[in-house]
């Protein structure tokens, strides 16, 4: 095996989007998880044995209700104890790419004759954002059932579900109230992930999210969220999350209000 195999195959149903109109990033997660899982199981490994502790994830064309895709996946790189899995997500109607993500997994091995070179988007280096007055609670939850994965504990698509959630919370204190995206038909649309597990909480531990920006820009924005155990104050999993002010209608990225970049930019926080 040397080459890329499909590894998931679906459309997308109108309760997986969201108030963007397209595919909702946590439904990618879902499915990339179960494209990883049936990855691990081509290349004879144990995915209930293995633990994902990176995805770098670029968003490249939207997904709207009823699209059809598929997933086709490859071993792309096996050293020092990580197998890196590249993920590709294509529109099924015309074969456009519409998403990659790279996805680093602990416990698990590939032949080098199996491995794949990838092409996708490298990654860039984006500054840490040090703890400070300008996070801000985001979300405060707990792990319930639904959350759980094959491993018992809290999956990736749950995480970002309350990232997701995270967003408006963060939007709201720069202005973009509900009432506002609503009005002038705009939303947040993200373009790049990368995220990190350290761990995975079990069911009934409370997690809480605290969110900031990080970068802003005339149309686009940064914001880090970070996942945290309340009764420990552990971070579980952080997410840096860029994406634009998208005009709902035309589908492209717009200009953000000045006045709004401005108070947005009031709330960065310091870096590391």
């Amino acid at each position: 095996m040397s080459a890329y195999f499909e590894t998931f195959r679906s459309n997308v149903f109108p309760w997986e989007t969201d108030v963007v109109e397209h595919f909702t990033v946590a439904y990618y997660y879902e499915k990339f998880a179960a494209a990883g899982d049936r990855a691990l199981l081509a290349l004879g490994q144990d995915p209930a044995a293995t633990h994902t502790v990176d995805w770098h994830t670029r968003y490249q064309r939207e997904l709207r209700a009823g699209d059809s895709y598929h997933v086709m996946s490859a071993p792309i790189s096996a050293e020092d104890g990580d197998l890196v899995i590249g993920h590709k997500l294509y529109d099924s109607a015309d074969g456009a790419l519409c998403a990659t993500t790279e996805q680093t997994v602990l416990g698990a091995s590939a032949s080098p004759d199996a491995l794949v070179v990838w092409d996708g988007p490298e990654r860039e280096v984006r500054p840490a954002p040090a703890w400070g007055p300008a996070w801000i609670r985001s979300a405060t939850d707990l792990v319930i059932p639904r959350d759980l994965d094959r491993s018992g504990r809290m999956g990736v698509d749950a995480m970002i579900h309350r990232f997701s959630a995270a967003i408006a919370q963060v939007l709201v204190q720069a202005g973009m109230t509900p009432g506002y995206l609503r009005e002038k038909r705009v939303g947040y649309s993200t373009f790049e992930f990368q995220l990190r597990v350290a761990e995975r909480p079990m069911l009934g531990e409370p997690v809480d999210c605290h969110s900031c920006f990080a970068q802003i820009g005339r149309s686009s924005m940064r914001m880090v969220h970070r996942l945290t155990r309340p009764t420990d104050d552990a971070v579980v999993a952080e997410l840096s999350q860029f994406g634009v002010h998208l005009d709902l209608d035309a589908r492209r990225p717009s200009s953000i209000p000045t006045e709004l970049v401005e108070r947005a930019r009031q709330m960065l926080a310091s870096t590391d």
